[in-house]
C-alpha cells in the first residue's frame, strides 16, 4: 500500500502561486488552472483514501476457530472481496496517475500556447510600431520638404519685394522732388512781384 499524503504536504501544494513576470504568463489564467487541477487532483485522492479504507477493512484477520465448511466458504469470500478491493484500488491510482499525466500534458499545452500567443502578440505590435515609425518619418520628410520650397518661396517674395521697393521707391523720391521744386519756384516768382 502506497503512503498517503500529509496534510502539510497538500496545503503547500495548493500554494503554489506562479510569480508575475514582464514576458509570463496570464496570472489569473494560470491560477484558474491551477485550482482546476488541485480540484481534480483532490477529487483522486479522495478516491484513492476510499478504496485504501476499503481495502484495510477487507484485511481484518479472521478469528481463530475450528473452521467448518461455513468459515471456509467464508474465508474464500472475504479473499474474493480482498482480490476485488485490491483491483479496484489499483485501477483508481492507474486512473489518478493518467489523470494527473494528461492533466500536465495540457498544462504544458496551455503553456507552450500562451507563449506562442504572446509572441506573436510582440510581432504584430513591432511590425505596427515600425508601420507607424515609418509613415510618421514619411510625413516628416513630406513636411521638411514642403517647408523648404516655402521657405525658398518667400525668399523670392522677399527679394522682389524688396527690387519693387527699390525701384518704386527710388523713383517715387524723384517725382517727390520734381513736384517740391515747381512749387518752389512758384513761390520764388510770388515772393518776387
Amino acid at each position: 500500500m502506497e503512503s498517503m499524503v500529509s496534510e502539510n504536504e497538500e496545503a503547500t501544494e495548493s500554494d503554489v502561486r506562479f510569480p508575475t513576470v514582464l514576458r509570463g504568463y496570464d496570472r489569473r489564467q494560470v491560477d484558474e488552472y491551477v485550482r482546476a487541477t488541485e480540484k481534480r487532483v483532490e477529487r483522486q485522492e479522495k478516491a484513492r483514501r476510499a478504496a485504501e479504507r476499503r481495502i484495510a477493512k477487507a484485511q481484518v484477520p479472521a478469528p481463530r476457530t475450528v473452521e467448518s465448511d461455513q468459515s471456509r466458504g467464508l474465508g474464500r469470500r472475504i479473499e474474493k472481496i480482498l482480490a476485488v478491493a485490491k483491483a479496484e484500488a489499483e485501477e483508481i491510482k492507474d486512473q489518478a496517475r493518467k489523470e494527473s499525466e494528461r492533466l500536465v500534458a495540457a498544462a504544458e499545452k496551455t503553456a507552450v500556447e500562451a507563449e506562442n500567443a504572446r509572441e506573436q502578440t510582440e510581432r504584430a505590435a513591432e511590425c505596427e510600431a515600425q508601420r507607424i515609425i515609418s509613415r510618421a518619418e514619411e510625413e516628416a520628410v513630406a513636411i521638411r520638404t514642403v517647408h523648404r520650397a516655402v521657405m525658398a518661396e518667400l525668399g523670392q517674395i522677399s527679394h522682389a519685394v524688396d527690387e519693387l521697393r527699390d525701384r518704386f521707391g527710388g523713383e517715387s523720391k524723384a517725382e517727390d522732388s520734381a513736384e517740391e521744386e515747381p512749387e518752389a519756384a512758384s513761390a520764388v516768382s510770388t515772393d518776387g512781384e
